[in-house]
């Protein structure tokens, strides 16, 4: 096939944008295989099968499988690093409230996946340190940068902001761990507001009685 010169710019454009439809498919694919029957259990041939390909042709867009939980893992961390951009993320009290449902709510939509990135990380040192740590990260260094600026608009007492978004990080896992390790649902809609309502305040008011 000849291409006009003219024409290239938008069969380039054309050729990416089917290039991208192909590689949600196999992601999306991927993802219900790997939550129904595990990494370890899922074959390529039949991600392409869910997918509607040959499985030649998933190789014209990832190397391997490994490959694929790793772009999964890219695509499931969009909405919960969205939601850490968003400049009022932790501006007041009620902002909070909202940020802590919002990731819980992110946690339910992801969780079946969630459990087998993290299962394959235990065992996985590439997978580790590729994914999940590197998303870890991101997260951290989102909030740390919350933190600091409520402290320098004097909001938050001044500490030590990247002790503070561990200590954020370490709450909200110890909510979904249970979920994620399969031994308890994550809490109900109405649950979520009530924990989320307490962490905040206990994050911004301790447990201590205070003088009026």
């Amino acid at each position: 096939m000849v291409v006009d010169t003219m024409d290239r710019p938008r069969f380039k454009a054309r050729r990416q944008r089917r290039m991208a439809r192909g590689r949600q498919r196999i992601m999306s694919a991927a993802a219900r295989l790997f939550a129904q029957k595990g990494f370890a259990n899922t074959t390529t041939k039949e991600i392409a099968r869910e997918a509607d390909m040959a499985e030649g042709t998933l190789y014209n867009y990832f190397d391997n499988k490994r490959g694929i939980l790793l772009a999964v893992a890219n695509e499931a961390e969009t909405p919960m690093i969205a939601a850490l951009q968003e400049p009022q993320a932790l501006e007041d009290r009620d902002a909070m409230v909202s940020m802590f449902e919002k990731a819980m709510d992110i946690s339910e939509a992801q969780l079946p996946f969630a459990r087998t990135l993290f299962s394959e990380a235990s065992v996985d040192d590439v997978i580790l340190q590729e994914s999940v740590m590197v998303r870890l990260k991101k997260i951290h260094q989102l909030l740390e940068k919350h933190i600091a600026e409520r402290i320098a608009a004097g909001v938050f007492r001044p500490m030590d902001a990247a002790l503070g978004a561990r200590m954020v990080m370490s709450i909200f896992g110890g909510l979904i761990l249970p979920a994620l390790r399969g031994a308890a649902p994550l809490p109900s809609p109405e649950e979520r507001h009530s924990l989320a309502e307490m962490v905040v305040d206990l994050l911004l008011d301790g447990i201590r009685f205070r003088d009026s």
